[in-house]
């Protein structure tokens, strides 16, 4: 009779233990399954380049079994391959598509593009175009106000803003000539100030 207790218990423990296995084991077979994937489409762009006889990338070729991390995956090696141009409307349609995990690092990698463009190939830090850096400022906050604690975000917003400041400097004093030549309208003027 005091056994069956122990038994229950042992056997929910050893349910519970199969179930975390379970789900830790479709958890490996998609991340598999996700780098096969990126592997392929690596190896498909590869073979696109060096057919056409130029280094760039193809185009926006989709397979159907493409998942979100596959294409992110390739939006991310065309942005840091520099093709900007092919990489940018991926990232855009992964964020439109939903704003989770992948469609967060989406942004996060599409700010961070729009950065490495404004800076352009300068490794002082010179800025090459500020639009760009606008840009890149624009999708950090739109990532901060769905992730308000991505650190690595407000780390690049800091630095865009460092960049490419927003504020304007004020004069420390006030202009007294400007301040003193008031033009005082006619009174007998029918317009009004």
């Amino acid at each position: 009779m005091k056994r069956t207790p122990i038994h229950v218990i042992f056997a929910t423990v050893a349910l519970a233990c199969a179930a975390v296995a379970a789900y830790d084991w479709a958890r490996l077979q998609h991340a598999q399954h996700v780098n096969q994937a990126v592997a392929a489409a690596a190896g498909e762009m590869t073979k696109a380049a060096d057919k056409a006889g130029t280094t760039g990338t193809p185009g926006n070729s989709r397979s159907s079994d493409d998942t979100r991390e596959v294409r992110l995956a390739r939006a991310m090696a065309l942005s840091k391959a520099g093709a900007y141009d092919t990489a940018g409307p991926l990232f855009e349609e992964l964020i439109r598509e939903r704003l989770d995990d992948v469609g967060r690092a989406a942004l996060f990698d599409l700010g961070n593009m729009y950065l490495r463009e404004g800076m352009g190939n300068s490794a002082s830090g010179t800025v090459q175009s500020v639009a760009m850096i606008e840009e890149a400022k624009a999708r950090y906050r739109t990532l901060l106000r769905a992730a308000p604690d991505d650190w690595d975000a407000r780390y690049n917003l800091e630095r865009a803003l460092w960049l490419a400041p927003e504020t304007r400097s004020a004069p420390d004093s006030p202009d007294v000539k400007s301040q003193h030549n008031v033009k005082v309208s006619d009174p007998q003027s029918k317009d009004l100030p």
